[in-house]
């Protein structure tokens, strides 16, 4: 298996193969009759955890759109360390002359580094670039994170009734809770007259872990979408989390691992940033995973700002129901913003706080679904509990006083009556946290603190368990949800690692990093969106890769 497939957070346990023991007898995955009729999903378009985790697929696929050089965003091309770090050193000059030069660019220009917005810079981070204006729902995906292209597309269930694409994100020079929304996409010709849903992406920071002088840098961190009921003026709101992505996932997270001087790839920082603090903003019981405090707070304007946008094209209407969902650091990131509405002194408690607005405090918070798959611990026992058990009133998973996890005995097999019962009934809340009982990040609690939410397994345990960071990939953990409900009602979702000679067959390992194997690189992804029929702004890519072929005659 190659880097590019491992997990992007499974390194800290899972760069060898961990024993775990487990103390009780296997979860069975029994069958179940199938939901024979759409209503009853209360709306939903097909089984509710798959429905979640598509979601999840489709904040990567956003993202990934987002890359302003998708064919090497993280500079894996470059062969050795040295040439990689003058690459971006390269990179980071160019960064300092445009923040020089215009300080406040347009926003369809670039974001990454701070300075790119005349915002604090950290020199420490990778230098990893963005555009906010290449984000199409309908269309895939192509990037070339590491060895392996990684192809993304969410299955038109739900693309295909977005009519409105909005990215909401902090104006360059302007504070840090200001916030700007502009449309990017509409549905081309009859569709965005006869569908409503609409998708408002918001910007957040990572690779902030509250250290003085080392703060975040921007990209495009989640999404909150407003899903029509079909046959009704109803409408759901689904808020979504992206999350981490890097090139060779040891050394991002080797250079990351620091508390006090971590550099590399933003996401990672925010991942091992991982001492617990006091964040009474976020929760005003227990201790949280300062990481992801610090990426949080720099969404919630954004996320604020979002959902204010849904009302006023509601005509008054409160959303029957909200749900929260994130893989891997994205379903630690929902559980904190969970925490913030419903444990926090400034959006809490429960919705009310004296910073939530008006109009948002009668949304039926008290009644959050919140579904995280592969979610790490994000605080500790105390406050898992509370936000676990009373505020969303799920069963709660009592861990071994050493801190290893064991196999949950309450824990259900995915495919459970209880799991689309609760998650479909608009009276109580539900937390569930979805997982392979293989993935060390949901398994094993090295580093203290407790999860979240009640266990849903997608995969029998055992009384022995080899751990496999592999098994946090939201790519295996599909096919495992989807070979265990055997419901027919689950459309096809695309996300499949290809060879890199698969899409450019010319590539030749010994000219990596060479002006000539990008230009192959260029080619090839141009023809793959001409050949899939997929619109794309060939001018653009014309241009940003003009700009990373300079950077590299430079270098």
């Amino acid at each position: 298996m190659t880097e590019g497939h491992l997990s992007r957070r499974g390194l800290l346990v899972g760069t060898a193969s961990i024993l775990a023991l487990n103390a009780c007898a296997g979860v069975k995955i029994p069958p179940i009759p199938l939901v024979a009729k759409s209503t009853d999903l209360d709306g939903l378009p097909y089984n509710p955890v798959a429905f979640h985790l598509d979601l999840c697929n489709l904040s990567y696929q956003l993202y990934a759109q987002s890359l302003v050089w998708p064919f090497d965003p993280y500079y894996e091309r470059h062969g050795d360390e040295f040439d990689r770090e003058a690459f971006m050193d390269g990179v980071r000059t160019w960064v300092a002359s445009i923040s020089l030069n215009d300080p406040k660019p347009a926003f369809a220009g670039y974001r990454g580094p701070g300075a790119l917005a005349g915002f604090e810079n950290n020199q420490l981070h990778d230098p990893v670039l963005f555009r906010y204006d290449t984000l199409r729902p309908w269309q895939k995906a192509l990037s070339l994170p590491d060895e392996n292209w990684v192809e993304q597309q969410a299955p038109m269930d739900i693309t295909e009734k977005i009519s409105d694409v909005f990215m909401c994100y902090r104006p360059s020079g302007s504070t840090f809770d200001a916030t700007q929304i502009n449309r990017v996409a509409r549905a081309g010709g009859t569709a965005a007259l006869k569908t409503q849903d609409q998708l408002i992406a918001f910007e957040g920071e990572t690779g902030d872990k509250g250290e003085p002088g080392q703060p975040g840098s921007q990209s495009m961190m989640g999404f909150v979408l407003k899903r029509l009921i079909a046959g009704s003026s109803d409408y759901d709101v689904h808020i979504v989390f992206r999350g981490s992505r890097s090139g060779v996932v040891l050394r991002a997270a080797r250079q990351a691992l620091s508390q006090t001087n971590a550099r590399g790839n933003p996401d990672w920082i925010t991942d091992l940033g991982y001492d617990f603090v006091e964040a009474a903003d976020i929760s005003q019981v227990g201790t949280l995973h300062r990481g992801m405090v610090q990426s949080v707070r720099s969404m919630l304007p954004k996320i604020v700002r979002c959902l204010l946008h849904i009302t006023e094209g509601a005509n008054g209407r409160l959303p029957r129901r909200i749900s929260l969902t994130g893989h891997s650091l994205g379903g630690g990131l929902a559980l904190q913003f969970a925490s913030t509405v419903l444990m926090g002194n400034r959006l809490g408690p429960d919705g009310q706080g004296p910073d939530m607005p008006m109009a948002l405090h009668d949304w039926p918070w008290d009644r959050l679904k919140l579904v995280t798959f592969g979610g790490p611990v994000s605080g500790d026992e105390q406050w898992a509990k509370l936000l676990t058990s009373e505020k969303l009133q799920s069963r709660f998973f009592q861990t071994s006083a050493l801190g290893i996890s064991l196999t949950d005995p309450d824990g259900l097999p995915v495919n459970d009556p209880e799991i689309m019962s609760r998650l479909t009934d608009r009276t109580r809340p539900v937390a569930y946290r979805v997982l392979n009982p293989a993935d060390p990040i949901t398994t094993l609690h090295i580093l203290g603190g407790k999860h979240v939410g009640q266990t849903v397994y997608i995969a029998p345990t055992s009384p022995f368990i080899i751990a496999d960071p592999n098994a946090h990939e939201p790519f295996d953990i599909r096919n495992l949800i989807e070979g265990a409900l055997e419901d027919p009602a689950i459309p096809e979702a695309i996300w499949s690692y290809r060879e890199l000679t698969e899409i450019s067959p010319g590539s030749n390992p010994s000219d990596a990093g060479s002006s000539v194997e990008f230009d192959k690189l260029y080619d090839a992804i141009t023809t793959y969106y001409e050949s899939n029929a997929i619109a794309f702004d060939q001018g653009r890519f014309k241009n940003d890769f003009a700009l990373y072929q300079g950077v590299l005659s430079n270098t």
